[in-house]
């Protein structure tokens, strides 16, 4: 199956702007769905890039944050989903030493046998009081 024909999501805002810790915060999305797919059930994740966040469910904690949607060809789904952002256990040194944010992606990824996985553009976000990444290095 082709990349046109898989159902296309896209994380259209964030609010509020800046996102803090243990707090939460709400993502809009939309989805257009193929008009010669066919009716099923589609599974959305939600996704960040950044290993020392945990995305939860604001009210369950669960992670990863999944939806089901029910897809119907040719529609186009639009969203909100409540998210919050959890510093892993164990971590040190993750703070920002000056209260400064740090940029993350978020994504959301659409599952669907038996035709794929389709995951979205980043969505670029600013996390409050996170310590910037450092550059990864690799010694070959």
């Amino acid at each position: 199956m082709t990349n046109d024909q898989l159902p296309v999501i896209r994380i259209d805002a964030i609010d509020p702007g800046l996102v803090k810790a243990d707090e939460p915060f709400r993502a809009s999305w939309s989805m257009a769905i193929p008009p010669d797919d066919q009716p099923r059930q589609l599974q959305v994740t939600f996704l960040t890039d950044d290993a020392r966040l945990l995305l939860c469910d604001h009210l369950t904690d669960e992670t990863p944050v999944e939806k089901t949607i029910q897809a119907t060809p040719g529609q186009t789904v639009t969203k909100t989903t409540t998210l919050c952002l959890r510093l892993r256990k164990g971590l040190r040194n993750e703070l920002s030493r000056d209260g400064s944010a740090a940029p993350i992606t978020l994504h959301a990824r659409v599952s669907s046998s038996p035709n794929g996985v389709y995951v979205s553009q980043g969505f670029d976000i600013e996390v409050a009081e996170l310590a910037t990444r450092t550059a990864t290095k690799v010694f070959i």
